[in-house]
């Protein structure tokens, strides 16, 4: 399977950023051994300056763009990455193939795994709406209580090298609704 492996630095702040120590980690393909791209290797700094550009993004408006963004909306950007996921579908399969070492069908399968959660916490998203403020029940009708949720802020995901993209992903789109 012949393929070329695109070249990436770290994505940080709306731009392609090269990593403070400019060092690289070879990806080798288990099933030859051979090395068939790289990654950038992050630091702390790296890690600083990224959660840092997250930061400022977020408090843009006071935070309202997207702390205040409803179930439905957070939906709209699950679903189009889903959309995306699906439309690249044959070129990622192939990657995640010669990344893991997996037949191509079984890398199929994840990519549509792949896209199927990121449907699923679509529907979950839009559930959410019906939710906020929902009356908690309370032995005492004295007491009103109801449940409110929040965003918390910049989330860091720590991930490991190795892992697959399935892997990866599935840690991601929780984090949007």
């Amino acid at each position: 399977m012949d393929i070329s492996i695109p070249t990436r630095q770290l994505f940080i702040n709306g731009d392609w950023k090269t990593p403070i120590l400019n060092k690289r980690i070879p990806i080798i393909n288990p099933s030859t051994q051979l090395i068939i791209g790289d990654i950038p290797a992050a630091t702390k700094e790296d890690v600083d300056a990224a959660v840092s550009a997250a930061k400022t993004a977020l408090s843009r408006n006071k935070g309202a763009d997207w702390a205040s963004a409803s179930g439905a909306v957070r939906a709209r950007y699950l679903r189009a990455i889903a959309a995306k996921v699906t439309e690249k579908k044959p070129l990622l399969a192939k990657l995640e193939a010669i990344d893991s070492g997996k037949p191509l069908d079984e890398a199929a399968w994840d990519i549509d795994d792949v896209a199927g959660c990121f449907e699923f916490y679509a529907d979950l998203a839009e559930k959410l709406d019906a939710k906020q403020k929902a009356p908690v029940s309370l032995p005492m009708d004295t007491f009103k209580s109801y449940v409110l949720r929040e965003p918390i802020g910049v989330v860091g995901l720590i991930t490991p090298w190795y892992v697959w993209c399935r892997h990866l992903l599935l840690r991601f789109h929780f984090l949007i609704v």
